[in-house]
């Protein structure tokens, strides 16, 4: 399912914009998060989301994403076990899609601390890899995105897989996001 027909007015499908800008869009208004939600959902994309403020530890982010995307029983709960099962392991539908939609993700992301040797936080290596995860699932036709709402306009994630996560295209610009 992943390919797009060209019969399709792609710019006006939200899906084709979010994939083709890297597959994670950032949302700061939780009306135009829910509009997107309602968009993809009614075609055809399952919905997993995720309230990330509740994920003060790592542990908890690995216990609620094994628990919510169904992970095997044998998920290490670290970010080498995460990229694995991302790619291997993730159900995506292959009509539709499946969309994750992290709620409150600047809460997460500023309580995380850099992980490893790389000096990149924890929250950013978990959107690279979902990031990766879209691509790989791509190459066996199927679609994954990623919808992260933040309340702090000025947050940005670079070099996700090679390309940085975008505002929505209502609130691409800076003035709206009461910048």
């Amino acid at each position: 399912m992943t390919a797009f027909s060209e019969g399709e007015e792609n710019e006006r499908r939200l899906d084709w914009t979010i994939l083709r800008d890297g597959s994670i869009a950032l949302y700061r208004r939780d009306d135009f998060l829910e509009e997107a939600v309602n968009w993809l959902s009614s075609h055809g994309y399952r919905i997993v989301s995720f309230d990330c403020s509740d994920w003060c530890t790592s542990t908890q982010m690995h216990d609620s994403l094994q628990h919510s995307l169904s992970f095997p029983s044998y998920y290490g709960g670290n970010l080498n076990a995460l990229n694995d099962c991302m790619c291997e392991d993730l159900e995506v539908p292959e009509v539709g899609g499946l969309v994750l939609v992290l709620r409150h993700y600047d809460r997460y992301s500023n309580g995380t601390h850099a992980a490893h040797n790389s000096g990149r936080s924890e929250a950013e290596i978990v959107l690279d890899i979902f990031a990766r995860a879209s691509r790989y699932q791509m190459l066996k036709g199927r679609r994954l995105i990623t919808l992260a709402q933040s309340g702090d306009p000025l947050i940005h994630f670079d070099n996700l897989d090679g390309v940085s996560a975008t505002w929505n295209s209502r609130e691409w610009l800076n003035e709206n996001r009461n910048l």
